[in-house]
This record gives structure tokens, sequence and C-alpha cells, in this order.
């Protein structure tokens, strides 16, 4: 490893004159103290101050490239996963393309499709890095073809999983590679992905070889956009299905369309026994193979955000709808500078099942199940009321399965009813000064009575400010309060602020406050974060 990383800054000062090597990168640091509150459950933190880091260095020189990234966990920020524990290079790569080839030798990320039997990627937010090891081709034989194949290991921390995945993917665009002259483009693809575990469960007889296969269809035009995926998993027995010997499929439709001041879309999927990992003994987010985006709104607020949906890849059926509407300028209604309409609406369901043995049950495809898991509501208008001010108005209803999303279908929640009222606005008061402010209220009721222990029982109240000198400066105070909680001690202020100076490229923010306990998602993934009292700092840089 250390002859890589002379290799990385040295060669550019040996190289031929006429090639010009770079080198290229990002760094970031966040670290956080603790103090322990009983009021909000934050806890003890022995080591009083954690932190995540890293670095990622890249060299490139003509069709090839290069990097590694080190990382340094110590301990892992409260809410990433212990096992993260330590320092160390942790990905490293070698690659060389031309206009026919692309090879990768090491560490990399893929996705094929929309990533519902493949996807390997890092969320950091979520403390998820999912890369494969191993090797990586991606071939183009002729305009609009592009074909991949790979095989290698997932990163598990600091090691690599039990199973061995290989896989294959092609995609073709229809008119750039028959050369038509449609008013529309067509686009085709397929993906077929297989992990090999050894047997070694002395009770039950696992499959050591398990394939998954989809294929894809879109169609884009001016105003349409349609696309289309289905794809079919063989039986898997896993942890996280419960050693069910079911085959899964997944079906997956998305269809908008859009012209001057007016869109509407429609999104539908079926999920059944779609849960893939390179380790049938894998849980929560690691090793985690398939990747499908949940079907809900995903809201930029705080409060709503306290209720979040992750995809239920082994049974989930839903539908989302979504109007865009403008209101035009000059009109009575629109006024000056017109007015923004978003309307959403999504469900999300169980699928219908009936067990036929201790390890096998039925589904069909089109069969929906009675259990609501998840639905919203979501009506918005923005509007740019003058040259220095503009502003929106949100209502949002949700209705939250909490022991299906968070406990693991063990009744003891019930389900959450949260009514939301938001108001946003950004007033400038010159070119390079603004105040942005977020009202927001929660009216939220839960069906039973066992909600001890859950803080987000009950109305909320939360408001930020924000003053900004552009392009450097942001500061901002915010307090969310559970005013509502029938519990007099847990009616609480959960105050913060934060500083945050940007120059080119570098970025360094402090705040300080109190943390709620709950659940934070990225597209769809998610991961628990306790409660937290304390300083929080991040410096991050790309050069």
């Amino acid at each position: 490893m250390k002859r890589l990383i002379y290799l990385l800054i040295f060669v550019p000062y040996v190289v031929f004159t006429q090639n010009i090597a770079k080198i290229s990168g990002n760094f970031q640091l966040e670290a956080q103290t603790y103090k322990k509150d009983s009021v909000i459950g934050a806890p003890d933190v022995k080591e009083k101050i954690l932190s995540n880091g890293f670095l990622n260095l890249n060299y490139t020189l003509d069709n090839f490239n290069a990097g590694l990234r080190y990382e340094a966990y110590l301990n892992p920020i409260l809410g990433y996963d212990p096992q993260y524990k330590g320092y160390g290079i942790s990905y490293r790569y070698a690659s060389w393309s031309n206009d026919f080839l692309s090879a990768t030798v090491g560490d990399f990320y893929e996705q094929f499709g929309s990533g519902m039997i493949f996807r390997a990627y890092e969320e950091r937010a979520l403390g998820i890095d999912n890369a494969v090891e191993g090797f990586r081709v991606k071939l183009r034989p002729s305009d609009g073809l592009e074909i991949t194949g790979l095989i290698g290991k997932q990163r598990i921390f600091w090691g690599k999983s039990d199973g061995i995945v290989r896989g294959g993917d092609f995609n073709l665009a229809l008119n750039e590679f028959a050369k038509l002259e449609l008013p529309f483009d067509i686009k085709l693809g397929g993906s077929i992905v297989s992990r090999y575990q050894k047997d070694d469960d002395p009770f039950l007889r696992l499959p050591e070889n398990v394939l998954a296969y989809s294929i894809r269809f879109g169609l884009s035009g001016s105003s349409i956009l349609f696309d289309a995926e289905f794809g079919y998993k063989y039986n898997d027995p896993n942890t996280t299905n419960n050693n069910f010997y079911n085959n899964g499929y997944g079906l997956s439709l998305n269809g908008s369309y859009f012209t001057k001041g007016f869109s509407f879309a429609l999104s539908a999927h079926k999920l059944d026994n779609m849960d893939f990992r390179s380790d049938r003994s894998a849980a929560g987010n690691n090793l985690t193979l398939s990747y499908i985006p949940p079907i809900n709104k995903q809201s930029p607020y705080k409060l709503p955000n306290m209720f979040p949906f992750a995809t239920k890849l082994n049974g989930e059926a839903g539908i989302q709808a979504e109007i865009n509407y403008v209101l035009p300028a000059s009109s009575v209604l629109g006024g000056k500078y017109g007015t923004n309409i978003n309307i959403n609406f999504s469900r999300i369901q169980s699928i219908d099942t009936t067990h036929t043995s201790q390890y096998k049950y039925n589904s069909d495809l089109f069969a929906i199940g009675d259990r609501l898991f998840y639905q919203d509501f979501t009506i918005n208008f923005s509007k740019k009321f003058s040259s220095k001010f503009e502003g929106s108005l949100s209502y949002i209803n949700i209705i939250y399965d909490k022991d299906i999303l968070e406990n693991e279908g063990a009744p003891k929640y019930g389900k959450i009813k949260g009514n939301f009222l938001i108001m946003d606005g950004t007033y400038k008061i010159d070119d390079k000064n603004a105040i942005h402010f977020e009202l927001q209220h929660l009216w939220a009721k839960q069906d039973s009575s066992a909600h001890l222990g859950d803080t987000r029982y009950g109305n909320w109240i939360s408001a930020l400010l924000e003053y900004s000198v552009s392009p450097s400066f942001y500061f901002s105070i915010s307090d969310d309060y559970n005013y509502g909680n029938e519990f007099d001690d847990l009616k609480i202020h959960y105050y913060s602020a934060s500083f945050t100076y940007v120059v080119g490229s570098n970025r360094i923010q402090l705040s300080y406050g109190k943390q709620n306990q709950g659940v934070i998602c990225v597209g769809g993934i998610c991961r628990r974060v306790p409660a937290s009292n304390g300083f929080y700092l991040s410096i991050s840089s790309s050069f």
C-alpha cells in the first residue's frame, strides 16, 4: 500500500511533459461531543467526543485512473454501527478506459437499471458502504450499446462478505443503435446477478447459488416519460425473510406527462421477497444488493421527517400520484409572478399471503393485503410575492404504522396519524444578505395508548430562522417543542444554533443543541439516530 501511495504522489513529476497528471480528492471530518441528558434520553458517552473522517485521493493520467480512501472512526458517532470502529485504507482502485473498453480492478460502485437486483453504493449519512472489491469490465461495441460484467465481494465494515457476487448488464439506446429517427426515444435493458455462498447450515438445505434477473423498458418524448422494470429472484432463504423458500419478484411502473405549466406523474410497484444480499445472514443495511426507492414523497421539512418511510423489500404494494400546476403570471390567482401548486398522494400497504408450510407461502402478483403501512397527502402552494420575498404554504397528512416500520411488526405502538401545517419564506435584503424562516406545526394522534418512551407522541411546533451573507456566512437558530406530550417531563424544547462558513470548496459548520431520537432516511434507506446533547463540528474540502 505504501508503494501505491508513492505512485499517486510522485508519478506526476516523472511523466513525459506532454502528459498531464492530475490529483484530486475530498476530505471530511465530523466530530460530536456528548453530554448525558436523562430528560431526552441522551446516553453517557465515555469518550465525550466521537468522530468520523475520510480522505479520498484520485490520480488521473490520460486513460489511467487510480485512487484510495482513508477512513477513521475514533470512535464512530452515535447512530453509526460500532463495527466501523478503527482506521485504515478501506477503498482502493485502478482503472483504464478508451472508447471501446473500461476495466477496473479493486473497489468500485455500480448500479444495474434502477437497482432492483443490484446496487453497490455509498451513503455516508447513513453509514452505508456496499462497495464491491474485484473486477469490472464495460464494453461499448456500438453507439447506443453498453455491456457491463463484474465479479467480487462486498465490503462489510473492515472486511468482506462471505458471498461472491457475479453480474452482467446491458443498456441499449435503440434510436442511437439502429439509427432510427423517431419522435420518441426507446431504451431497453436487462441484468443478471448471481450470488455464491457455501451452505454450512446444520438444519436447512440452502441454495448456494442464488440467481436474480431483471428486464426494463423506457420511452421518452417531448411531453411523456414512461419506464417499467420487472425483476425476479430465485428462492433465497435468509435472515430477513425468516428462511422462506419462495421465489421473489418486483414490478415497478413510472409514467409522467408534462406540458407548459402542468405535469402529472403516476408510479406503482409491487414487491415480494426481493431483499437480496451478498450474505444470507446479513440484516439491517449491511451487504444489500437490491435497492428499490420509496414510492412516497420525500419532504424537505423536519417534522414530517420524524415519520419517514423505508421500502419493505420483502412485501409491499404502493402507488403514488403527483400533480404540478402553475397559475400563470398576471392572472387573477397567479398574481404578478405566478403561483406553483403541487399535490401528492402516496399509499403503501401489505401484500396478500397464504402460508402453506413453515417455509413457504403463496402470493399472487396482483394480490394486495389489507394492512396499511404508510399514507401521505401533501398540497403545497409556493409563490414569489415580490422581487425580494418568496414563500410557500404546505399541508401534509400522514398515516404511519410504527409497529411495521420501526418495531418489526410487534403490536406495541399502533398507527400514528399526523397533520402538518408548514410555512417558509425567504426575504432578500440585498444581493448578498437574506433571511429565511420556517414555521411548522404537527397535530399528532396515536391509535394505541402503549406509547411510553415514544417522545414523538403528541403535538409539536418547530421554528427556524436563518441569516445568510452570500456566499460565505450562514447563521441559524431553531427550536422543536413537543408541547402536546401528555407526560409533562417529555414536553421538551430541542433547541439548536448553527454557524457555517464557506469559502471556495471549503465548508466549516459548528452547531450546538439537543437532538431528538428517531430515524433518518435518505432515498428510502434509514438508520436510527439516538438522542444527543452537545456540539457538532463538520469540516469538508475538495481539491
